[in-house]
């Protein structure tokens, strides 16, 4: 019924448009933002036909004899359109097991879309993977994310910070200062955690230059200098903060609460989620309360962001 086939150079277009008209896909999904680190995967992203028609598409990569999808991003399920039924993900799920399991794969982990991103409902994966992959939850993220239509309370400490530092005169604005942004962000990740981020400076100014209405950098200044800011993803329905950040100077001003009662009521405006990110880690097994108290502070509650994982030698 259907053909599945390997992602090749040469539709790059194609993908491109069905991702732009998917019900569920984002733009993490364009080949110009996920081929920007193609050197470090090898890519195994598939491409499902049916009548020679492009029905879904599955972002991946190969890890030895396992199937990612996808490890460059931060999640990466099966891209479908309006036209996509529960009874063709199953059948779809049920070739891509053959084709796998005789190019030698024995494993699939899996990281589907959270549901705030998608246009329309879009789980027919998650109930296919289940009953026939027997696909197993192996982690689970914990994002913070706010509600358009129901948005919290901030925490007193989080307002009084606002304040404070309203009345010292910070100014937040749209920026293009990326080099001078990325040495407070690298200083704070290696001063906290001895990590660098995923990003460097120059990709990341490559991907805002590929997607400009969708990769934008907002800081927060006393005068002259950058105390802090966030680098914020544009989806349909969703505005997530990629990067926070702020140096010693921002933390003792509350640089970082002024920042987000600017930012949190402009997103709302024109999407229906404001999305902080992850505050786990090792797939979940690790609560950073410091860094959840942060963004539940701001009114954020909770989104999952799950990997699954199944053996291909029982399919």
């Amino acid at each position: 019924m259907f053909e599945i086939r390997r992602f090749t150079q040469d539709r790059t277009k194609e993908w491109n448009d069905f991702v732009r008209s998917s019900k569920n896909g984002t733009f993490l999904f364009d080949r110009n933002y996920m081929d920007y680190h193609a050197d470090r995967f090898s890519d195994y992203s598939l491409m499902v036909f049916r009548r020679g028609k492009l029905y879904a598409l599955l972002s991946a990569n190969a890890d030895g004899t396992t199937l990612v999808s996808h490890q460059g991003l931060t999640y990466g399920g099966l891209v479908m359109n309006e036209k996509t039924t529960a009874s063709d993900v199953v059948q779809i799920f049920k070739q891509i097991n053959t084709k796998l399991k005789e190019n030698g794969f024995r494993r699939v982990i899996y990281k589907p879309v959270p549901w705030i991103y998608h246009r329309q409902p879009s789980e027919e994966d998650l109930y296919a993977i289940v009953e026939i992959c027997h696909a197993k939850l192996i982690g689970r993220g914990l994002s913070s994310t706010i509600c358009q239509s129901c948005t919290n309370k901030w925490y007193r400490v989080r307002e009084n910070g606002s304040r404070q530092a309203q009345r010292r005169g910070l100014v937040v604005e749209a920026s293009e200062e990326w080099d001078g942004f990325w040495e407070i962000l690298s200083n704070n990740l290696q001063e906290r955690y001895q990590l660098n981020p995923v990003h460097t400076v120059e990709e990341i100014k490559m991907l805002h230059q590929r997607f400009p209405q969708h990769v934008q950098l907002t800081v927060v200044k006393e005068g002259n200098h950058i105390v802090g800011g966030t680098v914020l993803y544009q989806f349909e329905h969703v505005v997530h903060s990629q990067y926070i950040a702020t140096n010693n100077r921002g933390r003792d001003i509350h640089a970082l609460d002024y920042l987000f009662s600017i930012v949190i009521p402009n997103s709302l405006r024109d999407h229906s989620f404001f999305d902080f990110g992850i505050s786990t880690e090792k797939h979940g097994s690790y609560l950073n309360e410091g860094l959840i108290y942060q963004k539940e502070g701001f009114g954020g509650r909770g989104i999952c962001y799950d990997w699954y994982e199944w053996d291909l030698s029982i399919q």
